[in-house]
């Protein structure tokens, strides 16, 4: 809870900053940055070939030593390959030659700032996440407030800003976990980390694509409803989403780490085990928040009538149970890297995504609202089938990544 604090604090700043920035920018560098940072988070996320999940799955801290070694090796091969390929494009106009030359950049702070959260999780260091994340939404929305005033265009400012934000990010957590550091100096061989990529081998076999697919079927809502609904309808959906994307998203960042600190496989003691009775719970608490959110939409409905927002209390119900298991889905899903046994979240977040298609089909043959109850019934899905593999999951034992076979037989849930 006190995470989530430090987490709705940083979110309030970063809009209400965003809100002033507004004023003096052109909406048209809104979607060029949109761009470029749906760019730099796809490559964010593929950097490190998701080895970066057994920094905290590791028993010991040798092990995630390794693992982050293993990360820092992976991540350096393919962020040259980022950079070249962004350059490259920069040389040919796209993007402008500004945004290609600070791309890199941008995947670089947040790929670092990635290995320092996860290595701040496995500590059980939820205060610096939450100060980080401070310190990170005060400064990228305050240097973007600054640079509008200037002369630079404002696509530009908007990378810059994000580039200092996430430096800011990994600055704090690097001087507060400077005696950590020194696992980065030691341990260095080809050997060790050709074991270390053997060992954790399930990760970008089967939860990288996982967590491609997984965004896919987030990102579903906004991509079905402009093809297969009116103009206004989509644009009701568009705004609803991004209404519920703010509280999803601290839920799932508040939640995350602290799932992975406590379900994280030990050598010397039981692995804890992610039971039924827990998903309930947070099925009926978070659930409980989004149905007031939902509850206050509908009450300002009637303010709305005869405004653009008039009927935006037609999709909001299905829109919020899509990102109530949205946001109970994001921790769930992390917390199955813990282990070895990877290869069931491909299928579920594969079936879940097959569930979105059908969704789109409805929407032509019956109706658009039905398509985005389809939508939720989806969201449902994958996050129960994802709660089920993670109960099982823990159950096995508490051996982590390094003593179970890559594909042991499942025991009956």
């Amino acid at each position: 809870m006190r995470l989530a604090a430090w987490l709705v604090g940083a979110r309030c700043m970063s809009i209400v900053t965003l809100v002033v920035a507004v004023r003096f920018v052109k909406i048209e560098a809104f979607a060029e940055f949109g761009i470029y940072q749906t760019v730099a988070t796809l490559a964010g996320i593929a950097l490190f070939l998701r080895y970066d999940a057994a920094i905290a799955a590791a028993r010991s801290r040798e092990e995630a030593g390794e693992a982050l070694r293993l990360c820092v090796a992976v991540g350096s091969v393919l962020w040259l390959a980022v950079a070249a390929m962004s350059l490259a494009g920069g040389g040919l106009g796209v993007p402008r030659l500004s945004l290609a030359l600070l791309l890199p950049l941008s995947v670089l702070a947040r790929g670092i700032l990635r290995l320092l959260f996860v290595s701040a999780t496995r500590e059980g260091d939820m205060e610096g996440i939450g100060r980080a994340s401070m310190a990170q939404s005060v400064a990228q929305p305050a240097i973007l407030v600054v640079l509008v005033l200037s002369s630079i265009e404002d696509a530009t400012c908007f990378a810059i800003a994000d580039v200092s934000g996430h430096a800011v990010g990994v600055a704090y957590l690097c001087w507060r976990g400077r005696r950590g550091l020194g696992a980065l100096r030691r341990g260095w061989s080809a050997g060790a980390l050709a074991a270390a990529g053997r060992k954790w081998r399930g990760l970008p076999l089967y939860n990288l694509p996982s967590s491609f697919l997984a965004l896919a079927f987030v990102m579903s809502p906004l991509l079905i409803a402009p093809m297969t609904a009116g103009a206004v309808f989509a644009g009701h959906v568009a705004l609803a989403y991004r209404m519920f994307d703010v509280p999803t998203q601290i839920v799932a960042a508040a939640s995350t780490p602290v799932f992975l600190n406590r379900l994280r496989p030990s050598g010397g003691s039981a692995t804890p085990v992610f039971r039924r009775r827990i998903m309930l719970g947070l099925v009926l608490f978070i659930g409980s928040t989004y149905a007031l959110l939902t509850g206050l939409l509908f009450l300002a409905d009637p303010v709305l009538e005869g405004s653009a927002l008039a009927g935006l209390s037609e999709v909001v119900p299905a829109i919020a149970l899509f990102h109530l298991f949205v946001a109970l889905g994001a921790p769930i899903h992390d917390s199955c890297a813990l282990y070895p046994q990877q290869r069931r979240l491909v299928p579920i977040q594969g079936a879940a995504l097959l569930g979105a298609l059908l969704a789109a089909v409805l929407a032509v043959r019956a109706s658009p609202e039905s398509a985005l109850y389809g939508l939720a019934a989806a969201s449902a899905f994958r996050t129960i089938a994802l709660g089920e593999l993670l109960r099982a999951l823990s159950r096995l034992n508490g051996r982590g990544f390094a003593a179970i076979p890559i594909r042991p037989e499942y025991p009956v849930p």
